[in-house]
């Protein structure tokens, strides 16, 4: 399956609202790559307790719930501490020490009665991989076209971006961990989204940014999307 180059349409904030709210607490591709199916992926960072040292005053604590309010929110179990600056209402965050994001719903296989994903979240999974071995897990995912990686830069860090098309279901890593209160976490890409990954170099690891949406909702959602990134920073790293 092949697509053309996303456009980077415009948008009213107005759409940002309409797009994300319900939250609760819970690109365009050339090529594809993949031959084989993946085992999960079960590297972890080390778990550590998070402490937020160089937040600007008038911050809060990512609320675990509900919808934001225009202003600054900084994580309190995600490592590195991410700083939301939020300038709408009404968006639903999340997150747990693996992610963090906005986004109107956790995703997941089973979509009965769900409406069609749309977020932006962040994931420290691969923090001790090299963005050459992230590349290559989403290489091995043969339900993703991937497109060719471009440079970008993200809250001051370097790092390449990625579009690729989800033609079926897939997990994009599963991992254990006790610290999360169950058995394991899973992040799930779900058929006929487009993906957007960004791998970031920090002097944390590497940070995995996911950004996605239905395909016939993805040149309307990009701009809000971007906006969203474009208020993301990490106080511990600057």
């Amino acid at each position: 399956m092949r697509h053309g180059r996303n456009a980077l349409g415009g948008l009213a904030i107005a759409v940002f609202v309409l797009l994300l709210a319900g939250c609760g607490t819970e690109a365009t591709p050339t090529t594809s790559r993949a031959t084989s199916v993946p085992e999960p992926s079960t590297s972890e960072p080390s778990d550590t307790t998070t402490t937020v040292t160089s937040v600007e005053v008038g911050s809060q604590a990512l609320p675990a719930g509900g919808f934001l309010e225009p202003g600054e929110y900084v994580t309190t179990v995600f490592e590195p501490t991410v700083m939301y600056t939020i300038e709408t209402r009404r968006i639903g965050p999340f997150q747990d020490p693996r992610s963090t994001g906005i986004q109107n719903r956790r995703p997941r296989n089973d979509l009965q009665g769900l409406s069609p994903y749309r977020g932006v979240a962040i994931h420290n999974i691969w923090l001790r991989a090299g963005t050459e071995e992230i590349v290559e897990e989403l290489e091995e995912k043969r339900q993703l076209t991937l497109g060719d990686p471009v440079a970008v830069e993200i809250a001051g860090f370097p790092g390449i971006q990625i579009d690729a098309v989800v033609e079926a279901n897939a997990g994009l890593w599963t991992t254990t961990d006790s610290t999360l209160g169950s058995d394991s976490q899973e992040w799930h890409l779900e058929a006929n989204q487009i993906m957007r990954f960004v791998i970031l170099e920090t002097p944390a690891g590497s940070l995995l940014i996911t950004v996605g949406a239905h395909t016939e909702e993805w040149e309307e959602f990009l701009p809000v999307a971007e906006d969203i990134l474009a208020g993301i920073s990490f106080p511990d790293l600057g």
